[in-house]
């Protein structure tokens, strides 16, 4: 007796264990660091996805033209000015200084909220090809492709799986992801 109580003991654990592990895994350890002041861009792709209810995402790359960057954004859907999707950033703002070459693997981002509402953050490189391609809007509003290996990624829910092409990795996550609606500062982190 004492033999099976120690048995489905060791079973619980290594059950507990396993899953503990598995939910470890889906966030990237990657380091990044991302805040952006949506209070200064209210009608932003950015600013609209996170302060959806759910379903709306944005992919947000930063690039360098002329020594300023931009924070360039194509959401999952809806329509927008130019302006909304190409923002000028600052260095400083609130005499906080701001970079963006710590957000994700190569300076991109996919952020919004999941059908849940619950705010996500994952890598816009491809896990499944070693974070050097970057993954596109598919056919539907909530499923990103690799061009390269062509697999179809769905973040309707929270996990950000392989829908369809070869089985793989999730795409990368990011743990800590906050918007403050009162200050409008979104922060990303690991």
């Amino acid at each position: 007796m004492k033999h099976s109580l120690i048995l489905r003991t060791l079973a619980g654990v290594a059950v507990f264990l396993a899953f503990a592990c598995q939910a470890d895994n889906m966030y990237s350890t990657n380091y990044c660091n991302f805040v952006f002041f949506a209070n200064l861009y209210p009608s932003s792709a950015l600013t609209r996805a996170v302060g959806s209810t759910g379903g709306d995402f944005c992919i947000v790359k930063a690039v360098v033209e002329q020594g300023v960057t931009h924070l360039k954004l194509t959401p999952n859907r809806g329509s927008y000015a130019a302006t909304d999707l190409d923002l000028v950033m600052s260095t400083a703002i609130a005499g906080e200084r701001i970079t963006y070459v710590a957000m994700g693997q190569k300076r991109g981002l996919i952020i919004g909220r999941s059908v849940y509402g619950q705010l996500k953050a994952y890598d816009l490189q491809c896990p499944n090809c070693d974070f050097n391609y970057e993954l596109h809007w598919a056919e539907l509003a909530q499923e990103l492709q690799c061009s390269k290996c062509k697999r179809i990624y769905n973040i309707d829910g929270d996990y950000g799986y392989v829908k369809s092409g070869e089985k793989g990795m999730a795409l990368a996550q990011y743990r800590n992801v906050v918007y403050n609606m009162q200050d409008g500062r979104l922060v990303v982190r690991n």
